[in-house]
């Protein structure tokens, strides 16, 4: 009996230590984030709502420029929900319709978000890697508000890490 309770406090200290890492890891944003002067936001949700409440989030912190193209960032703050819309130019017979993707990956590779939530993830535009992610409950007007406080805060935090 000694023994599988021993088993068990290990196991639990175990898990506590791994989600502490998760979320510490999942938090850490890198330096290229940290650096950015610009930012360009690609919605590629079907919620215009979610993009407005980005660029005015991201207006009232003042940290960034947002700018009009990819081109023109130093980052990309992207947005995606629980599905893709995929554009099929007309007279492509070879398009299928398919209503449920086959994994849940966007184009990209990118995890989709859960049903009423949506992915806000900062690329580097250049190399197309990802360099911070969160996934944000959004199915009301106030949730969509503060889309952007998890990114505010992981900076806040580097950033008092970083100066200690």
């Amino acid at each position: 009996m000694k023994k599988i309770t021993s088993i068990f406090f290990a196991t639990v200290v175990l898990l506590a230590f791994q989600t502490a890492l998760a979320k510490d890891k999942r938090s850490a944003v890198p330096s290229k984030v940290l650096s950015a002067k610009t930012i360009f936001v690609d919605n590629q949700t079907n919620d215009a709502e979610l993009q407005n409440d980005a660029l005015v989030g991201l207006s009232r912190w003042g940290r960034f420029d947002v700018v009009d193209s990819p081109q023109k960032a130093d980052i990309v703050l992207r947005l995606t929900g629980s599905s893709v819309v995929k554009f099929v130019p007309g007279g492509d017979a070879s398009a299928t319709y398919d209503p449920k993707p086959a994994n849940g990956n966007a184009a990209g590779g990118e995890e989709l978000a859960p049903p009423g939530c949506t992915r806000i993830t900062v690329i580097e535009p250049k190399s197309g890697n990802t360099l911070w992610s969160d996934v944000r409950k959004t199915t009301n007007g106030q949730e969509k508000s503060k889309i952007l406080e998890g990114l505010h805060d992981a900076v806040d935090q580097q950033e008092k890490t970083r100066n200690k």
